[in-house]
């Protein structure tokens, strides 16, 4: 073994051992600019070390601005180390819960701030289970009550089953399963009862924890399973009423922490057990129709609850029932794989809708690939959707990845995907279907497994119709389509967005902005806003630089009920006509046909209005 012979070659480990420590260390000083971020924070938050150096600790912890800090500042220098939780941000938008282990130090007359930064949404997902197991409560007790919970047990421990077991006889040799097997995890060929509940003993020990040791040796054969632990299940008066088993086809190690998630959880069965066998008679009087009722007004609040109280979709801001209403779709079709089609107008916050599908999906630990398919000349998006090999054409100095590939196990967003060519759509209905692809120049075939969200701000059926977008295309991709709410038809959501920019930028700026007039709302929600969220943003950005002290003005620029109501020029019949016609098309997002076209609010037969456009000359831009 090598020793250090200089003091050089302890500097070079030095630096060695802090570039790779486990956790992202920053150097800020009193401004709160980042002078130095190791490579462990390079490889977190997406940003290379010269990113990095440009950035101020304000641009990766929205929770600070240029004020807050300072005051933090001081508290670094009278403590000179404390820890406290926070959040970061990565160079992708993602929001990451974080420990922050602050230490001031003075080196060569300057002060610094070196934090120790600890990523903790593991410990963030144990603790809320933690608590979603302490108070849980069971309205309706039953099978599909224990499986809800087994089910975020046994993912969040990452094993193959939990079985929640309850002793049926005196002397425990007999159990009647409360929870299901996990589909497909194990071998299921366990003995069962005629009533269709295990009868074999695969524990028989009173003890809080056992492992593998215990298994019989036949067990193994029958089951598939190698090992599994489990705690038991006892009444009030101590008595051993059931079993928790965790089952898998390895020896399981749980950590002590994962322990306390299963005692918790063994202590609340125990509760519902004892409660189930006293109402068991009333809940079988409730009959089936009245337990599906009640199951599904629990699985709605549910849903409710999420929204508002834990998710609140990220930077999504609204009080809009319409709104929350779609909100409460995308949840749902979140947790799935299934390819999800967002339809609306320009500025309505698409691609906000694309990334909380993301976040709270069962892929979100994998980065959200976007690409917008409207920025790129056509001859481009073949190769950055798919990749190409060296020498594919004239430039392609080297293989590149695509999209597809960086996205494999995560979801891909398709933004105006509308404007992908005629000559492309075959390729991508294949990777939509099959799952497979050859890069540009190449002759392998590359399997993905990728969930994809597309967004359009087009009639896509119209296209079909048109001819200018293949019809099995159209099919693949409205698997679950959701339509953003222009902010006309939001207009209660405008206070809320208004606050929420004027904190956004007012940070930046460090302007606090604390009075927002009723007039100013009122002006704002009396426009009909054609650009929708992204206009008004930018206009309330405008009036926070020139409003002066910390009262919101919207200066010169005040928006008015109705482009249509600031002139009063007579048009001709035939000019009018032309103007509503179009107005319909664009409310109706230039669907002709259909119950919600624009021929069925017309009152006229879709190929009268098309008879009509042509005759008037009316085409759809773009």
């Amino acid at each position: 073994m090598s020793h250090f012979s200089n003091d050089q070659d302890q500097q070079r480990l030095s630096n060695f051992t802090v570039q790779r420590a486990l956790a992202s260390i920053f150097w800020m000083d009193h401004t709160g600019k980042i002078r130095l971020a190791n490579e462990t924070a390079c490889l977190n938050y997406g940003y290379t070390r010269e990113e990095f150096v440009e950035l101020t600790i304000m641009d990766i912890n929205h929770n600070f601005d240029p004020g807050s800090y300072a005051e933090l500042w001081k508290r670094f220098q009278a403590e000179k180390r404390f820890s406290f939780e926070s959040s970061h941000w990565t160079k992708d938008g993602i929001e990451i819960p974080v420990e922050i282990f602050v230490n001031y130090v003075e080196f060569e007359g300057s002060s610094y701030n070196i934090s120790f930064v600890l990523n903790i949404s593991e410990r963030k997902r144990k603790e809320k289970l933690l608590r979603s197991v302490s108070e849980a409560t069971a309205t309706e007790i039953g099978r599909d009550y224990f499986k809800s919970l087994v089910e975020n047990i046994a993912d969040a421990l990452g094993v193959s089953l939990v079985l929640v077991t309850e002793c049926v006889d005196t002397n425990k040799t007999k159990l009647r399963t409360l929870a299901f097997m996990k589909e497909g995890s194990i071998n299921e060929n366990i003995e069962y009862d005629t009533d269709g509940t295990p009868c074999k003993l695969i524990m028989n020990s009173g003890n809080a924890y056992y492992q593998s040791a215990s298994v019989q040796k036949d067990f193994y054969n029958e089951t598939g399973i190698e090992g599994y632990m489990g705690i038991p299940i006892r009444s009030s008066e101590g008595d051993v009423i059931g079993h928790i088993a965790i089952l898998d086809e390895r020896e399981l190690k749980i950590t002590a922490e994962e322990q306390e998630i299963l005692k918790l959880f063994a202590d609340r069965a125990g509760v519902e057990i004892e409660r189930k066998v006293a109402n068991e008679k009333l809940i079988g009087a409730l009959g089936e129709v009245e337990q599906l009722k009640d199951r599904l007004e629990a699985e709605n609040t549910y849903l409710q609850d999420e929204i508002k109280l834990e998710h609140n979709f990220d930077e999504i801001v609204t009080q809009s029932v319409k709104f929350k209403r779609i909100l409460n779709e995308l949840e749902q079709v979140a947790i799935t794989d299934a390819t999800v089609l967002i339809l609306g107008e320009s500025g309505t916050g698409k691609e906000l809708l694309a990334r909380a599908i993301h976040n709270i999906s069962l892929r979100n630990q994998r980065t959200l690939v976007k690409i917008n398919c409207a920025a790129l000349p056509a001859n481009l998006i073949e190769s950055e959707l798919f990749g190409h090999e060296k020498g594919a054409f004239t430039g392609a100095v080297s293989q590149k990845t695509g999209r597809f590939e960086l996205a494999d196990g995560g979801t891909i967003f398709l933004d105006e995907i509308g404007e992908v060519p005629m000559e492309l759509q075959p390729k991508l209905l294949r990777v939509l279907q099959e799952g497979e692809f050859e890069r540009l120049g190449g002759n392998k075939t590359l399997k993905v497994n990728a969930r994809v969200i597309a967004a359009t701000n087009r009639n896509l059926e119209n296209e079909v119709a048109d001819g200018n977008f293949r019809a099995d295309l159209f099919y693949r991709l409205n698997v679950f389509p959701i339509n953003s709410l222009p902010l006309r038809e939001r207009k209660e959501d405008i206070p809320p967005l208004v606050k929420y920019f004027v904190d956004k930028y007012g940070a930046k700026i460090g302007k606090k902005v604390r009075n927002i007039p009723k007039r100013v709302i009122k002006s704002l929600q009396m426009y009909n806003w054609p650009g929708n969220i992204r206009e008004l943003e930018n206009v309330v950005e405008r009036a926070l630089i020139l409003s002066p002290a910390d009262k919101l003005e919207l200066g010169d620029w005040i928006p008015k009920k109705d482009d249509k109501e600031k002139t009063n020029t007579l048009v001709s019949l035939e000019e009018f006509e032309r103007e509503y016609i179009l107005r319909v098309l664009n409310e109706t997002m230039w669907r002709v046909s259909g119950d919600k076209g624009a021929a069925k609010i017309l009152g006229m037969k879709p190929t009268t209005l098309e008879s009509r456009m042509k005759k008037l000359g009316i085409k759809r831009a773009g």
